[in-house]
């Protein structure tokens, strides 16, 4: 299985949780993939590892356009802006073309591209509601990391997208 995960809105606002969930993943031989909108430099890696935060693979949307030459202006050093549909369809892509199994993020407008199954991680109520090719499937409680992954692997399972 492939696990993917959102740095702003889901890594940063439960990072205890997500540390484990990571850790639990990789011991069960899963790929834990960091999917985020921003630039990875080395204050970004330290972040990351201060958290606790366990991975097999970083993916930055910013890099990805940087690298493929894609209009950019900027806000500051750090902070891209590009075409936003362009933007919004970044995820999906590298999770269809990774062949991710299960995504979490916290903007609902990336699912609505997303092919394969994307949860939605409502911080606030402690649940993450999951779509398949847009549609709300169902939802489950952030009660402990391994209920979590039990969840998305029965899921994947389920709809195939080991």
């Amino acid at each position: 299985m492939k696990l993917g995960l959102d740095i702003h809105g889901v890594i940063d606002t439960n990072a205890a949780f997500y540390a484990l969930l990571s850790k639990i993943a990789m011991d069960r031989g899963h790929e834990v993939h960091i999917i985020t909108g921003s630039m990875l430099n080395a204050t970004r890696l330290e972040y990351l590892e201060s958290l606790g935060m366990s991975w097999t693979h970083l993916f930055s949307i910013s890099d990805y356009h940087r690298h493929l030459g894609t209009p950019m202006t900027f806000s500051d050093p750090n902070n891209p802006w590009i075409d936003r549909l362009m933007w919004d369809k970044t995820k999906s892509k590298y999770c269809h073309d990774l062949k991710i199994s299960f995504h979490i993020d916290d903007t609902l407008r990336y699912g609505e591209h997303f092919k394969t199954p994307f949860g939605l991680y409502d911080h606030f109520n402690g649940r993450v509601d999951w779509h398949y090719m847009a549609d709300k499937h169902g939802a489950f409680l952030t009660s402990s990391p391994e209920f979590v992954l039990n969840t998305i692997e029965r899921i994947i399972q389920e709809t195939g997208h080991a």
